[in-house]
């Protein structure tokens, strides 16, 4: 498949996801968790991604035993799921910012926590440091806009990460 296309079929996922989540939000509830895997490259579903996808999933249920999912899916993207949750949402960011840190490849999983239709929580509204990079442990923001590490690193480490996930 070219590239225009995998490009293609990128762009319609994120609008796609894009159009749900602004759904879900426009319900009003307290908070809106989206969860989905942070895979680089174009394969988005390697061995071991849907087997950690599943676990994070679960643990997200297991720690918000009042949420509501919305969504789970896989789309040209990779796995996603959508929650929402009558609770604070800088209290549902700081256990999953615990999620992410809980086990090496779980910082594969991306877990975004909306407070309103506009208003992402982020890490430093909590006065913490920005996620670091899987490769070298510096700001991952930094790795990606110097491009430090060839997306061949990036993917290798990925996959190794993921190795303890795989069937």
């Amino acid at each position: 498949m070219s590239s225009a296309r995998f490009a293609d079929k990128f762009l319609a996922a994120r609008e796609a996801r894009q159009e749900l989540l602004s759904r879900t939000l426009s319900a009003g509830r307290p908070a809106t968790l989206f969860v989905s895997l942070n895979l680089p490259g174009p394969d988005k579903s390697p061995a071991g991604a849907t087997a950690l996808f599943r676990r994070g999933c679960a643990q997200i249920a297991a720690s918000f035993p009042g949420s509501v999912l919305v969504a789970a899916d896989c789309d040209a993207l990779g796995h996603f799921a959508l929650r929402v949750l009558d609770a604070d949402p800088l209290s549902v960011k700081r256990l999953c910012i615990g999620l992410e840190e809980s086990h090496p490849a779980a910082r594969l999983l991306d877990l975004d926590v909306y407070a309103s239709e506009t208003f992402q929580i982020g890490r430093a509204s909590l006065g913490l440091l920005a996620r670091r990079c899987f490769v070298c442990d510096q700001p991952a923001v930094d790795c990606m806009r110097t491009r430090r590490h060839t997306i061949v690193e990036v993917i290798a480490k990925t996959h190794e990460l993921l190795t303890p996930f795989r069937a």
